[in-house]
């Protein structure tokens, strides 16, 4: 499967070089660490996945993937304050990894946008780190940190990857967590 996202990657002329370039090693290094999950739709969406500029206005986020649309959105004028340009491409990389068409990880129809948000948070930091002072979801990393905790590490992973926030839910009320 590497080698098909590689000429997926290369294939795409939405992308300069250097940009394929790193986010192939961010898949390297994903893949390292998750050898299991499917990478598949990842690189379906490696063939035409574009980048814009958003609206500082609109966006106020630096970076935001929007799934329906294929496009990372990067606010250009945050992007000029002094962030982690590898721990922003792997947040992004995973939400490419966990898209399924509108959602990406837990996030479904938005009602689990900050254990989402938290969890890719938490995931970019173990695999590649932020060297930045920027927190991008510190309180969210936190509560994902935590039910985690709860839940256990392979349910999060399951849960996240293969699109199935219910089964957190599940997990929370067999750990005894009153919801």
């Amino acid at each position: 499967m590497i080698e098909q996202i590689e000429v997926s990657l290369q294939n795409n002329e939405n992308l300069t070089d250097d940009l394929k370039g790193d986010l192939f090693e961010l898949i390297l290094v994903f893949q390292k660490q998750f050898p299991d999950i499917r990478l598949k739709n990842l690189n379906e969406r490696l063939k035409t996945l574009r980048i814009e500029k958003a609206n500082r206005f609109v966006q106020p986020t630096v970076l935001k993937y929007l799934p329906q649309q294929n496009v990372l959105s990067i606010n250009t004028v945050e992007l000029m304050k002094d962030h982690d340009g590898k721990h922003l491409m792997m947040f992004a990389l995973l939400q490419m990894i966990t898209a399924n068409g509108v959602n990406t990880g837990f996030d479904v129809d938005h009602q689990f946008e900050a254990l989402n948000n938290g969890y890719t948070e938490l995931l970019a930091n173990h695999l590649v780190g932020n060297s930045s002072e920027h927190l991008y979801y510190a309180n969210e990393f936190l509560y994902a940190n935590i039910i985690g905790t709860i839940v256990g590490t392979e349910k999060m992973q399951e849960a996240y990857f293969y699109n199935k926030p219910t089964s957190i839910i599940k997990s929370l009320e067999e750990a005894g967590v009153n919801l």
